[in-house]
């Protein structure tokens, strides 16, 4: 049981790390490419993709999920549909959001930003009904106040590309809670290639409406593309759904937060991105925010 846990910890680890590097791909394109083209091409390729290795993995036993007894999943597409066009809706919008924003501040602040998604979930999730304590509370306050220090008042395009982020995230929280209910009712990787397909047309639907996409732009951000399509869609999100399965639910959490640490390493290593004292400092409250909040949830649970 302990390797196969080990093994799970290794897949969301990798899932993390190509999520974390993913920002320095979407950084590169936009010097190429228009925004909501990049998301266009990204997930409507990736979720190309991920179709064979959805009738892949339903051909091995040994790796399709175990059904909670009681509890009847669709696994039919036609059933899957309407789930994963809502999904792909709140996709299409995080994403969109998160890519413009990337036009005026850099790869490492936006994934930081954008992981504070993890912390909006137990909050949005309270209108909702679900619980939440005084960890919850505390994490949000650490992260919030790691996110002023964060934010650069002085520079009034990069604090638009900060605001920008943080709205994706509240969207991604949104997609996240409304996967979560889903997932227990339809199968999740049919629910995943339905989304990013969704989200791909949606996307090239608003591209062709308000920028001037073009075949030349695509080519020359054909590499950007590639990672996101094949290591940021198809496969990352395969390792999470594989990963989630026999991970340590308090270990999965920290070690998927761990994609901020990854999006500002990945900034300063291929980039030249240098972050400031102060955007350190806010780095790191919004991290212990986030181990803060997700480890005190946790060990709430178990006693």
């Amino acid at each position: 049981m302990k390797q196969k846990q080990a093994k799970a910890e290794l897949l969301l680890l990798l899932a993390a790390l190509f999520w974390g590097v993913a920002f320095v791909p979407q950084k590169v394109a936009m010097a190429h490419i228009e925004p909501l083209a990049f998301n266009a091409w990204r997930f409507f390729l990736g979720g190309l993709l991920l179709v064979p290795i959805v009738y892949w993995l339903s051909s091995r036993r040994d790796l399709t999920p175990q059904e909670p007894a009681g509890v009847i999943v669709q696994h039919r597409w036609r059933k899957c549909l309407p789930g994963g066009a809502v999904l792909g809706f709140w996709l299409f919008l995080g994403a969109a959001l998160q890519q413009a924003s990337l036009v005026y501040t850099t790869a490492g602040r936006a994934g930081f930003i954008s992981g504070f998604y993890l912390l909006l979930v137990p909050i949005i999730g309270l209108s909702l009904g679900h619980k939440t304590n005084r960890w919850t509370w505390g994490g949000v306050a650490l992260a919030l106040i790691g996110l002023y220090w964060l934010a650069d008042f002085s520079e009034q395009a990069q604090l638009i590309g900060d605001l920008m982020v943080f709205a994706s995230a509240f969207v991604f929280a949104i997609q996240v809670l409304s996967a979560d209910y889903l997932v227990h009712r339809y199968d999740a990787l049919r629910l995943a290639a339905i989304q990013f397909l969704v989200c791909g047309v949606l996307s090239a639907v608003a591209s062709l409406v308000v920028e001037q996409p073009t075949l030349e732009g695509a080519w020359e951000a054909a590499w950007p593309i590639a990672y996101m399509m094949v290591f940021s869609t198809a496969i990352a999100f395969t390792f999470q759904l594989l990963g989630q399965r026999n991970a340590a639910p308090s270990h999965a959490t920290v070690i998927m937060s761990l994609e901020s640490v990854f999006a500002v390493a990945a900034g300063w290593l291929f980039l030249n991105e240098l972050l400031s004292v102060n955007e350190l400092i806010g780095c790191g409250l919004m991290l212990a925010g986030m181990f803060v909040s997700h480890y005190g949830n946790h060990s709430v649970a178990h006693h």
